[in-house]
């Protein structure tokens, strides 16, 4: 199963607020993968994204006060597959494209946080579940990484002029069973 997430927005390299800066990056993908729940094969698994549920392929996190839902867990032998599509406002290939350490916190913001220090101030705690793509990021087993000059600039000027580490990201999700299941058998088309 194959979708897509977009990303806009600031990937810092060492952020100061760090646990604050991966919560903006969770919470610009929450609502994409609400979304994608809605629709089928994940419809028939949002029964079980609840806390405490009889048997559930999937784990409702409860962490800091907040219920996470990561789509892609263990549980479901799930495993992710990501083709990366980033476009920066640098030039290919200058030294501030530190391409290796945003990915890094791009990974953090897509996985669950393991603790309540991950979980930044901001984060909203009345909105419900947020969704995250992965449970735990050891669950992506293949990356492709493409990084491209943002000609464009146009479209995101504002951003853009506010922040130099802006980038706009397309992410190609291939969602893959590691081990079939009953519960997972709607995954394997």
């Amino acid at each position: 199963m194959k979708f897509k997430l977009l990303y806009f927005g600031d990937i810092y390299i060492n952020p100061k607020k760090r646990a604050q800066h991966i919560s903006d990056i969770r919470m610009q993908f929450h609502p994409q993968l609400k979304k994608l729940v809605e629709h089928s094969p994940w419809d028939n698994l949002t029964r079980y994204m609840m806390p405490k549920p009889t048997k559930s392929p999937i784990t409702t996190k409860h962490i800091g006060g907040i219920d996470w839902n990561p789509i892609i867990t263990p549980n479901l032998n799930l495993i992710a597959e990501l083709d990366i599509q980033m476009l920066h406002p640098e030039i290919v290939g200058v030294s501030r494209s530190d391409i290796d350490n945003r990915i890094k916190t791009l990974f953090d913001g897509l996985r669950a946080p393991q603790n309540e220090h991950e979980i930044g101030e901001n984060t909203p705690r009345d909105i419900g579940p947020i969704y995250t793509l992965l449970d735990d990021d050891h669950l992506i087993t293949r990356l492709s990484v493409n990084t491209s000059h943002l000609l464009s600039s146009d479209i995101f000027s504002e951003q853009i002029q506010r922040s130099p580490d802006s980038v706009f990201m397309m992410i190609d999700v291939n969602v893959r069973v590691s081990e079939g299941t009953l519960e997972n058998l709607p995954f394997m088309v």
